[in-house]
């Protein structure tokens, strides 16, 4: 069968030289296309690093001096602060709550802000920072088993919630330990920052919790959790300061929604401050995106749509059109015995060749623009991390993305090849050959 294919191909090499032109460009076009939108696709589908599904964000506000109710005296910064925690406090004591925290500050995971710092390994001399994202957190407010962060090695989140922190201490998680100290064992490892020749600061590092995605869209990048007090925080409220709330197991949140609400009106205001809205923490990531990445992401997924489309159309059609006009073709060999099944075999072992020559001349060409500028790195926009994914080996990416490009384009050159194959395949023999 492959001998009479390859003997088929080469009698109408003119019409399949075409054809094969036609798939390597197809081929080129579906690589620069695809790819960016396979890297994104991978890196949102990796996991949060923390359990966003029970999590909702619970804003406050402070009332107008000319609202009634007001109280001048609360609304000095320590006094609202305290109005705030107390607010956190009758959330945790709802009965759909598992917990609540104070969140503070515009940086924390698929926050619309961040806060970086520099950091290095203590004894690393080699004067290269790494750029570490930061998240501030109050201790003993029950911060990081609300996140639902994954433990890491030391530890538990329950602990690093009630850890007695010192000014220089942090906690991060275990991508950043890896890539910074090349280990997954927090225990006597430090960061020191260097402001002058003479002044150095070092940082301890109390514990770790599991791999955390700032940022839904990217992969997971260097981040540390810095304690803070309250009167450190204190102007946060009410411009930076939320609840974070977790549900308990089994409950919904259009059901806690429905019951929180009324009551949150009535029942959640201390001195100046009150609770103004609520909303799950994927509205929140949503919200915090729809400006930037989602409607890229949207419309790079749209156009691959649109040209997978097209793709399908122009191929299907062209390889659709190719096969009807082997009717005589067809007719001669169903006169000498051959079987609908053999010529549909046949026809889709042509279609079979033609595409995966295409495709290695295809990708051949375009691993050439691999090799020079790189291949799509998602919305990752600088190298912090090491290796550690597909997407970042540069052979590995390559052999992926062609395969699915391969798989695609064969796809939809069977479709095009097997529907009217099986139609002229069934034709009596004197029909066919009616014309010659």
């Amino acid at each position: 069968m492959f001998k009479l294919i390859l003997k088929t191909l080469w009698a109408r090499r003119k019409r399949n030289g075409w054809l094969l032109a036609e798939l390597i460009l197809v081929c080129i076009l579906s690589w620069a296309i695809f790819d960016p939108v396979i890297v994104v696709t991978h890196d949102r589908m990796l996991p949060l690093g923390y359990d966003a599904d029970r999590l909702c964000l619970l804003s406050v506000d402070v009332l107008q001096r000319s609202a009634p109710g007001y109280d001048s005296v609360a609304n000095e910064l320590d006094a609202r602060m305290d109005a705030y925690l107390h607010l956190v406090e009758r959330v945790r004591q709802y009965p759909d709550v598992e917990q609540a925290t104070p969140l503070l500050g515009f940086s924390y995971p698929a926050s619309q802000g961040s806060s970086t710092n520099t950091y290095q390994a203590a004894g690393d001399t080699t004067g290269k920072g790494t750029n570490v994202y930061l998240v501030d957190f109050l201790p003993h407010t029950h911060f990081f088993e609300t996140y639902g962060f994954r433990p890491g090695k030391g530890l538990s989140p329950a602990e690093l919630s009630d850890y007695s922190y010192g000014e220089k201490d942090l906690v991060i998680d275990a991508n950043t330990l890896d890539y910074i100290f090349h280990t997954d064992d927090p225990r006597h490892k430090r960061f020191w920052r260097k402001y002058t020749e003479t002044d150095t600061t070092y940082i301890n590092i109390i514990g770790t919790v599991g791999a955390t995605k700032f940022y839904s869209y990217q992969r997971p990048v260097p981040i540390a959790f810095r304690p803070v007090t309250p009167s450190q925080m204190a102007g946060c409220v009410p411009g930076e300061a939320q609840i974070l709330v977790r549900l308990k197991e089994g409950v919904s949140q259009e059901r806690f929604q429905h019951g929180f609400k009324p009551w949150m009106l009535q029942n959640l205001r201390a001195g100046n401050v009150y609770a103004r809205d609520l909303k799950t923490y994927r509205q929140g990531i949503a919200e915090s995106e729809s400006w930037s990445t989602t409607p890229i992401y949207r419309r790079n997924l749209l156009v691959a749509v649109f040209f997978l489309v097209n793709l399908c159309l122009g191929v299907v059609g062209t390889f659709w059109l190719q096969t009807r006009t082997r009717r005589e073709e067809v007719g001669v060999m169903l006169s000498f015995g051959a079987t609908p099944g053999h010529i549909v075999r046949l026809l889709l072992g042509e279609g079979a060749v033609l595409t995966t020559v295409g495709t290695l001349v295809g990708c051949f060409i375009y691993l050439q623009y691999g090799i020079s500028e790189g291949f799509s790195r998602g919305a990752m926009y600088w190298d912090i991390l090491r290796p550690e994914y597909w997407t970042d080996f540069f052979w590995l990416h390559f052999f992926i993305v062609s395969f699915i490009v391969y798989v695609v384009l064969l796809l939809v050159v069977s479709i095009g090849v097997y529907i009217p194959a099986r139609k002229i395949s069934r034709i009596p023999p004197t029909e066919a050959l009616r014309d010659e």
